[in-house]
């Protein structure tokens, strides 16, 4: 993203920008967005974990994921007076929620987590076995790898 277009996003109201300059500007954000995406999913594919160790990581993806699925407080009494947009903001996380929750209860990748955890967790039962194994798992610190 150049610096023209960085400054047109961190401007609150868009005051000074006129309307075609506005929607020359959030069609290239959303062009650009959704290429960056389809490059970070190649690359999530492609690289090696080495690679991938540097990039996807808490600090990076957690980032982005925390900025994705965060209310703040302001935007939560924007919620409570505007319930248009409160309709719109869940239509737009709750599939990405759903998606995630489901991705990370998969019973691969929880045997990958939390392979003991997992024996426990399945006994357990439930929808969300897998999920809770991992989640139990990320309680622990790395160094108490088996």
């Amino acid at each position: 993203m150049g610096n023209g277009l960085r400054k047109y996003v961190m401007s609150e109201d868009k005051k000074g920008y006129s309307k075609a300059v506005q929607s020359v500007y959030n069609s290239r954000i959303k062009k650009s967005a959704k290429q960056a995406l389809q490059d970070l999913a190649l690359l999530a594919q492609k690289l090696p974990e080495e690679q991938q160790t540097e990039i996807f990581n808490d600090q990076n993806v957690g980032s982005l994921l925390a900025a994705i699925l965060k209310i703040s407080p302001e935007e939560n009494a924007q919620l409570w007076a505007n319930k248009g947009l409160a309709k719109r903001k869940r239509e737009r996380l709750l599939p990405l929620t759903y998606a995630l929750i489901s991705r990370l209860n998969d019973s691969r990748l929880a045997h990958l987590l939390a392979p003991v955890g997992t024996r426990y967790m399945v006994k357990e039962g439930g929808h969300l076995a897998f999920l809770k194994a991992v989640y139990y798992r990320s309680f622990n610190s790395i160094e108490d790898e088996e």
